[in-house]
Parts: C-alpha cells; structure tokens; sequence
C-alpha cells in the first residue's frame, strides 16, 4: 500500500516550502488549472443555456424563453454552435482532466523519492497542462467566433498536450521505485 506523507514529512520534496525548492507542485498546479478550466466550462455551459433560451430549446416548462416558432434563424444558428462547443468539451476535457490528476500523483509519488528526478517532469506537466487549458479556453473562443483554422489548430494544440501529458505520466511511472 502506498502511503502519502504531508509535506512536513519531505525533506526537499515535491511539497517542500523552503526557498530553495521553488518547483512548481504537479497537484497544485493540476488543480488550479482544473478551477480555471472549470470556470471556462462553466461559462460555454451558460452560454448554452442562453442559446437555448433564444432558441426555443429550453425544456417546455421554462414558459419564459422565445417560443421556437418565433426564434430567428440567427438564434438558431448560436444554438448549434453553442452545442457543438460544449459537445467538444465533452470529448477532449475530462479525458485530460483524468489524465492530468494521474499523472500528477504520479510525479508526485517520484519526488518523494526522488525529488531530482521529478523536478523536470513536474515542470513538463505543468507546462503541459497549462498549454492545454489555454488551448482550450482559445478553441471555445475561436470557435464561438466561427474562426475554423484558429479553432482547428488551437484543437491540434491541446490534443498535442493532451498525449504529453499522458506520454510524461508514463515517464513517471518508470521512474517509481520498486516495491
């Protein structure tokens, strides 16, 4: 069974707070940049719900939103792109999200026994990480103003950060030590 010990347990460590140790921390940067990535999804999410709303789309109870019948072809038009941004949320966020929070134990767990060897995967994960929740903060925007080569490449952009980060994990997880 592994056992994770505190921060004060690690003498130089990964969580170590002296000022010779400034490496970025795989987990608390993971989790910063998921809060930050949250928010992002969150905000598509609003804007779905608002799409529907001009739309007609909402569920037929929120007798407060345009009827469909007198929704513009421009509401529905914001409505399927609405759509297809959160839907491709859907299909590249929590896989990386997973991968991410995986990976960042991981590092975690080889710099408490060696810290040396962690020092540059924590910074490739970071790095990693956060080329990818920019890359898909810019893919919504992109997206939302109907820009196609900046929302593909911004796409091939994350989806690149998104392999290594999974590909540094890996690294990683070579570089446990035996049990």
């Amino acid at each position: 069974s592994i056992i994770i010990p505190s921060y004060k347990d690690i003498k130089g460590g990964p969580l170590s707070r002296t000022t010779e140790n400034k490496m970025s921390n795989p987990l608390q940067s993971t989790a910063v940049l998921t809060v930050v990535l949250w928010t992002k999804v969150f905000a598509t999410n609003l804007g779905l719900g608002g799409a529907k709303n001009n739309a007609g789309a909402r569920a037929p109870e929120d007798t407060y939103q345009t009827s469909q019948d007198k929704a513009s072809e421009e509401d529905v038009a914001s409505l399927d792109r609405a759509q297809r941004i959160v839907n491709n949320d859907l299909e590249n966020i929590p896989y990386t999200m997973v991968m991410a929070f995986g990976s960042a134990v991981i590092i975690y767990l080889v710099g408490v026994s060696n810290y040396e060897s962690a020092k540059g995967l924590s910074l490739a994960h970071t790095v990693l990480y956060a080329v990818f929740v920019t890359a898909r903060i810019g893919h919504s925007i992109a997206y939302a103003k109907g820009i196609s080569v900046g929302r593909s490449l911004v796409w091939l952009v994350g989806v690149m950060a998104s392999f290594g980060i999974g590909i540094n994990g890996a690294i990683a997880a070579f570089r446990l030590p035996a049990q």
